[in-house]
């Protein structure tokens, strides 16, 4: 598929012109990815994806209709297992995203794909058990060395949220009145933090609009999270959702895939009024959805395909 917005003017993120895919673009490519070899195999974030975007990353919480939709998708995935896989991949750690949706039968990739863990259907999110590469250990150290520093550094400001992540430290601004200069703020703490303590670490800044997310150099971002997914499950049709930087990630990787051939991918971003996507995103997708809700919608339609698909009588 050919990305709506890529070199065109569609592709700002402030542009009115074609803000969502038409109807008729959207059904086209449900049929391309229910048509498809399977497995289909579908990536999606969670905020602003699955959940309305906020200024505060504490009270995020699912759209309701995309949940009933996920869990009709994950009963569709436990009965017909080599036909459909769902994933959640976000830079959240897995305890707290999989909390947050509360749908078993999904496998949950947290901070960027460093952390896995598959729910059960059946089974309480708080149940779950967490993996994690213990190559990245070495980090821990250092990481909760800058979250703590660098918090003080700043004097601690209340539009500041501060998320641990084990190897990994997210500084979340979007609750500052000034993003852009609260996020330049948070990088010259780090310089400050790392200058003055003598820390030489192998932490990376990794994209982010209203957030400072370091992570170890070598663990690669959603890119590599969605490679390695293909790699492993060989899908014949594989959709991403995700609305943020770090998406840009896992729509390169479904682009590269479906480009060396064999494979179905459809990237959709999610471009909400409140907070557009950005530019970057939006040059790179195939379909824009309109927040969460149509998140929801499109789920539910696709698992209206594959319900009549398994009972062709219904």
């Amino acid at each position: 598929m050919t990305p709506a917005g890529a070199g065109t003017p569609e592709g700002s993120a402030t542009s009115s012109v074609r803000a969502v895919s038409a109807t008729a673009e959207i059904d086209a490519a449900l049929t391309a990815l229910v048509a498809a070899r399977p497995p289909l195999m579908l990536v999606i974030d969670f905020d602003g994806t699955l959940a309305v975007g906020s200024r505060d990353p504490a009270v995020a919480r699912i759209e309701p209709l995309a949940q009933r939709a996920l869990r009709r998708l994950a009963a569709l995935a436990a009965m017909w297992p080599d036909r459909l896989s769902l994933v959640v991949l976000s830079g959240r750690v897995v305890a707290d995203v999989a909390a947050r949706v509360r749908v078993g039968g999904v496998e949950y990739l947290g901070d960027h794909g460093l952390e896995h863990g598959r729910l059960p259907r059946g089974q309480r999110a708080e149940r779950l058990v967490v993996t994690t590469d213990p190559v990245f250990d070495v980090h821990r150290d250092t990481a909760e060395t800058l979250a703590t520093a660098v918090a003080a550094e700043l004097g601690t400001p209340p539009w500041l949220f501060v998320e641990r992540k084990g190897p990994s430290v997210a500084f979340h601004v979007r609750q500052a009145d000034d993003v852009p200069s609260a996020r330049a703020a948070v990088v010259e703490a780090i310089g400050t933090v790392e200058r003055r303590l003598g820390l030489v670490h192998g932490l990376a800044h990794y994209r982010g609009r209203s957030v400072v997310d370091l992570r170890p150099r070598d663990a690669g971002g959603k890119r590599e999270a969605v490679e390695r997914l293909i790699t492993r499950d060989r899908p014949g049709a594989v959709a991403v959702l995700g609305d943020e930087m770090s998406d840009i990630d896992a729509f390169e990787g479904v682009i590269a895939a479906r480009s060396a051939g064999g494979i179905i991918g459809v990237t959709l971003a999610v471009h909400g009024t409140s907070r557009p996507a950005p530019a970057e995103l939006l040059a790179l997708a195939d379909l824009r959805l309109g927040g969460a809700h149509d998140v929801g919608r499109w789920l539910a339609a696709l698992a209206r395909r594959l319900e009549v698909e398994a009972d062709p009588g219904r």
